[in-house]
């Protein structure tokens, strides 16, 4: 068993790493992607009250194995699909008749007030700059447009880091965006914003299971530094004891996220 899941983000992320994981988790990526689609349906319903009407032009930014293509599809003439891992683009080519975009996000491969409107979930967290990606994505909205994202937050997972850190282990998690550093960069676009924040949670027979859940979406070990050798099966045992468990019995994995939305 391996200690590191989530990319560390206070490192410069290694896209190339990035791109390699997801890609390897195409296949497998909708067996574990509960969390994706309870975010993106949250997502989808602000997308929808945001903006009701028919769109020309949309972007799927982070599209992945493309759930939401389809919906998407749906409200707009022509729809683009953005991602780092053509595998992932490949699955999301089976779903609808999209544009699909093989790029970094943090390129902005699109012109200014291209897109009436841009749907990013759980993909901001993924971003070498936060600040920057928020900017220059908002920038690409048509006047009347809308971004709408959902992210991690400081706090989610913290049971896993609390857990390690018992076992004087490196912390396994990302080191989350805080809701005021969020807001701080919101206000830096210069455009009108809102956000509002939620907590998810899921429920795993056990902690391998928790753990090979990340796995299964591409998170586990990109770019944090790595154990040499396995987990001894003494510290194994010691971080299945720690790991809190649920009155059910269940590994529960906390989840805090940021809900936003960018005006044109």
């Amino acid at each position: 068993m391996t200690t590191h899941l989530m990319l560390k983000s206070d490192s410069i992320i290694n896209k190339q790493k990035v791109a390699s994981a997801f890609g390897r988790a195409a296949h497998s990526y909708e067996q574990h992607n509960e969390l994706q689609r309870r975010s993106g349906n949250a997502l989808l319903a602000l997308l929808n009250a945001e903006r009701p009407r028919f769109a020309k032009v949309g972007l799927d930014l982070g599209c992945g194995s493309g759930w939401f293509v389809p919906a998407l599809k749906a409200k707009t003439e022509q729809l683009l699909a953005l991602d780092l891992s053509p595998a992932m683009l490949q699955q999301a080519r089976l779903k609808a008749d999209i544009m699909a975009l093989r790029a970094d996000m943090d390129t902005q491969p699109l012109a200014a007030h291209s897109l009436d409107f841009i749907f990013a979930n759980l993909c901001l967290q993924w971003s070498s700059d936060p600040a920057a990606w928020l900017a220059g994505w908002s920038q690409r909205l048509k006047p009347g447009g809308v971004l709408v994202f959902s992210t991690l937050i400081e706090g989610s997972l913290q049971a896993l880091a609390d857990c390690w850190q018992q076992q004087s282990l490196p912390s396994p998690i990302n080191r989350f965006i805080s809701t005021a550093q969020l807001e701080q960069h919101l206000a830096n676009t210069g455009q009108h914003w809102r956000c509002d924040y939620a907590t998810e949670q899921l429920s795993f027979a056990d902690l391998k299971s928790l753990l090979l859940s990340l796995k299964g979406i591409g998170a586990n070990r990109v770019n944090a530094q790595r154990r040499t050798g396995l987990m001894g099966k003494h510290t194994w045992q010691q971080l299945n004891l720690t790991y809190p468990i649920s009155t059910q019995g269940h590994s529960v994995a906390t989840y805090q996220l940021a809900y936003g939305v960018i005006y044109g």
